[in-house]
């Protein structure tokens, strides 16, 4: 297990913000022993719910976009503290994540089906990248997106055969059994970094 002085991960929520399944994320990265970092992506007391995706969708949008001027410069704060710092992101935080990881100052990044990827594969990040994408999303073609992507150094995709959310318990698309596969494939991309040049 990490010493939680040497090892960080920072989270990146959905649309909804920091609600319960980021919350558990955080508890389970900290059982492993890294110290857990969850910035808003956008200021908020209340997360939004699930049936309210259209409405959080569209505030995303308004007021955030896909700027990760504010995760690289949390990055750049931390980078000094940790021998190991790793970026976990979940479909527009996923987004978010890659495009942080660009910057050089993670040693991996972890993105849960993040879609707008897709639109932002002309550089990838100079570290590890695993991709876990959800086969059924309504608006591109996934197939045709893990193509794209495993033709990038250092980036890996798992395709698991389920929708977008399948790793979050309070998602309508949850799937136990595909959730903890795609933890198991997370987990062993994360010893792999752990273990390199320690």
């Amino acid at each position: 297990m990490p010493n939680a002085s040497r090892y960080a991960v920072v989270i990146l929520h959905e649309i909804y913000g920091i609600n319960h399944h980021i919350r558990r994320e955080h508890d389970k990265w900290q059982r492993r022993g890294f110290d857990v970092y969850i910035p808003a992506l956008f200021p908020h007391t209340t997360p939004f719910g699930y049936a309210q995706q259209d409405k959080a969708y569209r505030h995303f949008s308004e007021n955030v976009g896909f700027d990760p001027t504010r995760v690289v410069a949390l990055l750049t704060k931390l980078r000094a503290k940790y021998s190991k710092l790793l970026v976990v992101g979940y479909s527009v935080g996923a987004t978010h994540a890659w495009l942080a990881a660009r910057s050089d100052l993670c040693d991996g990044v972890i993105c849960h089906y993040g879609s707008r990827i897709r639109q932002y594969s002309d550089i990838a990040p100079p570290c590890p990248a695993l991709i876990i994408i959800a086969r059924y999303e309504p608006s591109f073609d996934t197939l045709l997106m893990q193509q794209e992507l495993e033709k990038l150094p250092l980036v890996q995709c798992v395709m698991f055969d389920a929708p977008h959310g399948f790793c979050d318990a309070d998602s309508p698309a949850f799937n136990a059994e595909l959730a903890h596969q795609a933890s198991e494939k997370a987990a062993e991309f994360v010893d792999a970094i752990i273990l390199e040049k320690t």
